[in-house]
């Protein structure tokens, strides 16, 4: 039984599609604050919030059993995404379910900052009739400069080029090709500042774009700019706004969001030429329905299915990749289990993803597989796909991770090599065969053709006579069953492995028996 907690509300079109899931146990308590969500969450394997909660590491600090916390929105810079992936929590959002509803928001707000509609029609309440005091300015032919040009920021550019305004952007993350695409200019900050009658901000909140309007980057501002937050507070330094706002440096704000919310006491509450709206930028009806569909379909998809959409800590799948990649995950994992136990320690670890299965698809996930593989059996604690590299940098295991069009025959086949102390190195390539079924298909310099699966005898052995017959007799002697053998040889070292799957696990007695035999090299028991 999943038990999954919803803080902040959510719209009933996704309340029903996680009540109506099968093995799934819903509660949506009001009004819990931060102290009674940390005491009650031990008992929950999902969390939902919007914006209303914080999710602090203190608060996830004991909450063992939780496995994902969803964002019903787009920011999530009320959740602690580092301390939660370091615990092993998926942390994901909706972005785009709301995106239409919040590009709207926007306009609205930048035609009514320029019109000056709700001063006016709060002057015609007091029975006033002033035509001359509320002088607009048109937005044909003025220059709107977007920074952030996501989802939202597109919206917004595409109808403000309708409207037959020039449209400046600036995104670190895309390039001016994409700006070119989208029909707007790609230009710097401080040529977007400078050249801009309105500024409508469309960034995450970070470390990087906290206070991103400032004292010096509204001082680069054109005179008379009008700007617009619809994204997250923090974006402004809502001091020194006040301050340009109150000289006439900067002719007008429209805000929907704060720093604090509500901003009880603000200054800019009490100025003119500032108008504001309670955080309605998703406050759509549709926007609520796909906010809430959309992130109770990604809470079910992970619970029950591992698929992983618009994760923000770890790469997302497609429902198409995910189902093509399914077996090269387990195979992966596998793998990488495979040589955490036949080296150690891991000083290196290097993949190689080869063939065409993998050539147009995530391999991320896929490292991540290998990595949690690798250090599972040697690490006391939880290792999931979420912290596994985290896990792994603080042990100091260097990862390099690579693709090539090349195989030795297969659709797709996985190489992991991990290197250890002095020379040694182990490395082993699995295939998937028939499209859903895992094997090693070698071991070092080894052919063959094994399951990855269950309890293993891995033995090197001198290739002569005999050899074989003693393993099996051994084991019999410790009553335990061979239930599947593979065999390989290399001739040119008169060398041989077998890789020998056993119904139990052999007590250390039977592998001390087995190394003491004069034609043994080496004898590992690894569990798969």
């Amino acid at each position: 039984m999943y038990k999954i907690l919803i803080c902040d509300g959510l719209d009933e079109s996704g309340l029903q599609i996680l009540r109506s899931a099968e093995g799934v146990e819903v509660d949506m308590p009001e009004g819990l604050g931060a102290e009674q969500i940390k005491a009650v969450l031990p008992g929950y394997d999902a969390l939902i919030v919007r914006s209303r909660t914080t999710v602090t590491a203190d608060m996830i600090e004991g909450a063992g059993r939780l496995k994902v916390i969803g964002r019903a929105g787009t920011g999530v810079d009320n959740i602690d995404v580092e301390a939660s992936g370091a615990r092993g929590i998926l942390v994901m959002n909706t972005p785009g379910a709301n995106a239409m509803a919040a590009a709207e928001h926007t306009l609205a707000m930048m035609l009514a900052l320029a019109r000056h509609l709700p001063q006016a029609t709060e002057s015609m309440r007091r029975g006033l009739w002033e035509k001359k005091k509320f002088l607009g300015t048109e937005l044909y032919q003025q220059t709107l400069g977007i920074v952030g040009l996501g989802k939202i920021g597109s919206i917004v550019a595409e109808r403000a080029l309708a409207l037959k305004m020039r449209v400046l952007a600036c995104d670190p993350h895309i390039g001016p090709e994409a700006a070119k695409k989208a029909g707007v200019e790609y230009v710097c900050l401080d040529d977007l500042l400078a050249g801009s009658d309105f500024i409508t901000l469309h960034t995450p909140l970070s470390d990087e774009t906290r206070h991103l309007i400032n004292r010096d980057t509204l001082a680069g501002t054109k005179a008379g700019v009008r700007i617009i937050n619809c994204a997250r507070g923090g974006l402004i330094d809502e001091e020194a706004l006040g301050e340009f706002l109150a000289s006439g440096r900067v002719a007008g704000a429209a805000l929907d969001v704060f720093e604090k919310e509500p901003p009880e006491g603000s200054p800019l509450l009490a100025m003119p030429n500032v108008i504001f709206t309670p955080h309605l930028g998703a406050s759509s009806r549709q926007a609520q329905e796909n906010v809430s569909i959309a992130i109770a379909s990604q809470i079910l998809d992970f619970l029950q299915r591992g698929l992983i959409r618009n994760a923000v800590n770890f790469p997302s799948l497609s429902l198409k990749d995910y189902e093509r990649l399914k077996p090269y995950l387990l195979l992966a994992e596998r793998l990488g289990r495979l040589q955490g136990q036949l080296c150690r320690p891991v000083l290196e670890l290097r993949i190689t993803y080869g063939g065409v299965d993998l050539l147009d698809v995530p391999t991320a996930p896929l490292t991540q597989s290998v990595v949690k593989g690798l250090l599972d059996p040697i690490l006391a604690e939880k290792v999931n796909l979420i912290n596994a590299q985290v896990l792994l940098k603080q042990r100091h295991i260097e990862l390099t991770a690579s693709s090539t069009s090349h195989s030795r025959g297969y659709t797709g086949e996985i190489t992991v090599t991990a290197l250890g102390p002095g020379k040694m190195q182990f490395t082993a390539t699995g295939a998937v065969f028939f499209g859903r079924e895992i094997r090693l298909v070698s071991l070092n310099d080894y052919m063959l053709e094994a399951e990855l699966e269950g309890v293993n005898l891995i033995i090197q052995n001198l290739d002569k006579p005999g050899t074989i017959g003693h393993i099996g007799s051994t084991l019999g002697a410790f009553d335990v069953n061979i239930a599947d053998m593979h065999l390989a040889r290399s001739r040119a070292e008169e060398r041989a492995i077998a890789i020998i799957r056993l119904d139990r696990e052999a007590p250390g007695e039977a592998l001390e028996a087995l190394r003491s035999h004069g034609n043994i090299i080496s004898v590992r028991q690894v569990k798969l």
